[in-house]
């Protein structure tokens, strides 16, 4: 019992790096794109999680919803901050700061 077990955690774990390896590229390209189609450059070409947390779907079920910052330009001087949340495998929302802003 405790061997079966054991390969519960580690399958688990396993299933958590790779679902966590995959959104982390998910919203680097993400952060990409939105950063091209609003005329910005993506600094470091990074994205940094900062939180992961559960939460309800509109569907009622519960999912990882992950938050990411990243830092951007406009002007190729002055770095500025966005983020992007992920509600499991779901771009949730993307906001630059100038759009905090307002």
């Amino acid at each position: 019992m405790i061997d079966f077990i054991l390969i519960l955690i580690l399958c688990a774990i396993a299933w958590y790096w790779w679902d966590t390896s995959y959104c982390n590229e998910l919203a680097f390209k993400s952060c990409q794109s939105h950063c091209d189609a609003t005329g910005v450059q993506l600094l470091d070409n990074s994205v940094s999680r900062q939180r992961v947390w559960l939460r309800r779907s509109e569907s009622g079920s519960i999912q990882l919803c992950r938050l990411y910052n990243f830092e951007y330009s406009d002007d190729s001087e002055t770095r500025h901050y966005g983020y992007i949340v992920l509600l499991g495998h779901q771009v949730a929302e993307t906001r630059l700061e100038s759009q905090l802003m307002h």
